[in-house]
Protein backbone atom coordinates (compact mmCIF):
# COMPACT_ATOMS: atom_id res chain seq x y z
CA UNK A 1 0.00 0.00 0.00
CA UNK A 2 1.62 3.21 -0.99
CA UNK A 3 1.03 7.14 0.28
CA UNK A 4 -2.04 8.88 -0.86
CA UNK A 5 -0.86 12.02 -2.85
CA UNK A 6 -3.82 13.88 -1.99
CA UNK A 7 -6.05 13.50 1.03
CA UNK A 8 -9.07 11.35 0.66
CA UNK A 9 -10.60 10.59 3.50
CA UNK A 10 -12.26 7.60 2.88
CA UNK A 11 -9.41 6.05 2.16
CA UNK A 12 -7.83 7.74 4.72
CA UNK A 13 -10.44 6.23 7.33
CA UNK A 14 -10.29 3.23 5.44
CA UNK A 15 -6.68 2.51 6.37
CA UNK A 16 -7.32 4.14 10.09
CA UNK A 17 -9.99 0.81 9.84
CA UNK A 18 -7.33 -1.24 9.46
CA UNK A 19 -5.27 0.22 11.67
CA UNK A 20 -7.93 0.38 14.89
CA UNK A 21 -8.42 -3.76 14.16
CA UNK A 22 -4.91 -4.32 14.72
CA UNK A 23 -5.00 -2.14 18.40
CA UNK A 24 -8.53 -3.78 19.05
CA UNK A 25 -6.77 -7.03 18.95
CA UNK A 26 -3.97 -6.39 21.03
CA UNK A 27 -4.03 -6.71 24.37
CA UNK A 28 -4.14 -3.46 26.64
CA UNK A 29 -4.84 -2.30 30.16
CA UNK A 30 -7.49 0.03 28.83
CA UNK A 31 -10.05 -0.22 26.28
CA UNK A 32 -10.06 2.29 23.34
CA UNK A 33 -13.14 4.64 23.90
CA UNK A 34 -14.10 8.05 21.86
CA UNK A 35 -13.39 9.77 25.41
CA UNK A 36 -10.10 8.29 25.45
CA UNK A 37 -9.66 9.14 21.62
CA UNK A 38 -9.86 12.71 22.35
CA UNK A 39 -7.77 12.85 24.92
CA UNK A 40 -4.66 11.33 23.19
CA UNK A 41 -5.57 13.53 20.37
CA UNK A 42 -5.39 16.96 22.85
CA UNK A 43 -2.17 15.26 23.94
CA UNK A 44 -1.02 15.27 20.47
CA UNK A 45 -2.14 18.80 20.28
CA UNK A 46 -0.05 19.71 22.95
CA UNK A 47 2.60 17.82 21.50
CA UNK A 48 2.35 19.46 17.70
CA UNK A 49 2.33 23.09 19.91
CA UNK A 50 5.16 22.58 21.60
CA UNK A 51 7.09 21.74 18.02
CA UNK A 52 5.51 25.28 16.90
CA UNK A 53 6.63 27.04 20.08
CA UNK A 54 8.91 29.03 18.43
CA UNK A 55 6.18 31.03 15.70
CA UNK A 56 3.87 31.77 18.75
CA UNK A 57 5.20 32.08 22.09
CA UNK A 58 5.35 35.96 22.52
CA UNK A 59 6.93 36.43 25.81
CA UNK A 60 10.37 33.92 25.24
CA UNK A 61 13.42 34.85 22.73
CA UNK A 62 15.17 31.90 22.79
CA UNK A 63 12.80 29.11 21.33
CA UNK A 64 13.86 25.90 19.29
CA UNK A 65 13.62 26.29 15.58
CA UNK A 66 10.98 24.55 14.00
CA UNK A 67 11.61 21.24 12.98
CA UNK A 68 9.93 20.41 9.90
CA UNK A 69 9.88 16.37 10.23
CA UNK A 70 9.27 16.51 13.57
CA UNK A 71 6.06 19.20 13.32
CA UNK A 72 5.09 17.10 10.38
CA UNK A 73 5.13 13.71 12.63
CA UNK A 74 3.07 15.51 15.44
CA UNK A 75 0.55 16.71 13.03
CA UNK A 76 0.61 13.25 11.56
CA UNK A 77 -0.68 11.38 14.92
CA UNK A 78 -3.04 13.96 15.23
CA UNK A 79 -4.43 13.09 12.08
CA UNK A 80 -4.49 9.53 13.38
CA UNK A 81 -7.07 10.23 16.47
CA UNK A 82 -8.60 12.49 14.07
CA UNK A 83 -9.23 9.79 12.11
CA UNK A 84 -9.72 7.59 15.15
CA UNK A 85 -12.16 9.66 16.63
CA UNK A 86 -14.70 10.06 13.23
CA UNK A 87 -14.35 6.00 12.86
CA UNK A 88 -15.53 5.47 16.35
CA UNK A 89 -18.56 8.17 15.53
CA UNK A 90 -22.29 6.94 14.81
CA UNK A 91 -22.18 9.73 11.88
CA UNK A 92 -19.58 11.97 9.57
CA UNK A 93 -19.55 15.68 9.78
CA UNK A 94 -18.06 16.32 6.23
CA UNK A 95 -19.91 19.28 4.89
CA UNK A 96 -19.81 19.90 1.62
CA UNK A 97 -17.25 22.77 0.84
CA UNK A 98 -13.89 21.63 -0.12
CA UNK A 99 -10.76 21.84 2.00
CA UNK A 100 -9.09 25.07 -0.46
CA UNK A 101 -12.79 26.97 0.18
CA UNK A 102 -11.72 26.71 3.71
CA UNK A 103 -7.78 27.08 3.80
CA UNK A 104 -8.80 30.86 2.32
CA UNK A 105 -10.41 31.52 5.69
CA UNK A 106 -8.01 30.25 8.57
CA UNK A 107 -6.02 33.34 8.44
CA UNK A 108 -2.92 32.07 10.13
CA UNK A 109 -1.04 29.29 12.33
CA UNK A 110 -2.50 30.14 15.52
CA UNK A 111 -6.36 29.99 13.91
CA UNK A 112 -5.73 26.64 12.72
CA UNK A 113 -4.38 25.09 15.75
CA UNK A 114 -7.53 26.87 17.81
CA UNK A 115 -9.74 24.78 14.98
CA UNK A 116 -7.76 21.64 15.31
CA UNK A 117 -8.44 22.13 19.45
CA UNK A 118 -12.48 21.77 18.68
CA UNK A 119 -11.84 18.97 16.19
CA UNK A 120 -15.20 17.11 17.38
CA UNK A 121 -17.11 19.99 16.45
CA UNK A 122 -16.68 21.23 13.38
CA UNK A 123 -16.67 19.42 9.68
CA UNK A 124 -13.69 17.40 8.62
CA UNK A 125 -12.59 19.63 5.54
CA UNK A 126 -12.55 22.40 8.24
CA UNK A 127 -9.54 19.93 10.29
CA UNK A 128 -7.73 18.88 7.36
CA UNK A 129 -7.23 22.64 6.31
CA UNK A 130 -6.03 23.27 9.43
CA UNK A 131 -3.70 20.28 9.43
CA UNK A 132 -2.49 21.75 5.78
CA UNK A 133 -2.28 25.28 6.87
CA UNK A 134 0.24 23.91 9.64
CA UNK A 135 1.94 21.78 7.11
CA UNK A 136 2.45 24.37 4.75
CA UNK A 137 3.67 26.96 7.75
CA UNK A 138 6.62 24.82 8.03
CA UNK A 139 7.32 24.66 4.35
CA UNK A 140 6.06 21.02 3.15
CA UNK A 141 3.50 20.14 0.84
CA UNK A 142 -0.01 18.24 1.06
CA UNK A 143 2.24 15.07 -0.63
CA UNK A 144 4.69 15.13 2.43
CA UNK A 145 2.42 15.59 4.71
CA UNK A 146 0.88 12.34 3.52
CA UNK A 147 3.98 10.41 3.10
CA UNK A 148 5.31 11.07 6.54
CA UNK A 149 1.38 9.93 7.52
CA UNK A 150 1.94 6.77 5.42
CA UNK A 151 5.53 6.20 7.55
CA UNK A 152 3.69 6.63 10.79
CA UNK A 153 0.49 4.16 9.99
CA UNK A 154 3.17 1.20 9.08
CA UNK A 155 5.09 1.91 11.92
CA UNK A 156 1.93 1.62 14.35
CA UNK A 157 0.61 -1.25 11.90
CA UNK A 158 4.15 -3.19 12.05
CA UNK A 159 5.46 -2.00 15.50
CA UNK A 160 3.19 -0.67 18.01
CA UNK A 161 0.03 -2.86 17.80
CA UNK A 162 2.71 -5.83 19.05
CA UNK A 163 1.67 -7.45 23.00
CA UNK A 164 5.23 -5.38 23.84
CA UNK A 165 4.56 -2.05 22.93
Amino acid sequence: MEALKKFDMDELLKRQAMLDKKFDEKKTLRERTQIRTFVAFIAELGELTQELKSEWNYWKNNTEKINKRKVLEELSDCLHFYLNFINQSIFRNPGNESVKYHKRYIENLEVALIFLSKFSGEKENKIIAAMLIIAEYVGATEDEFLQVHHEKWLKNMNERTKEEY
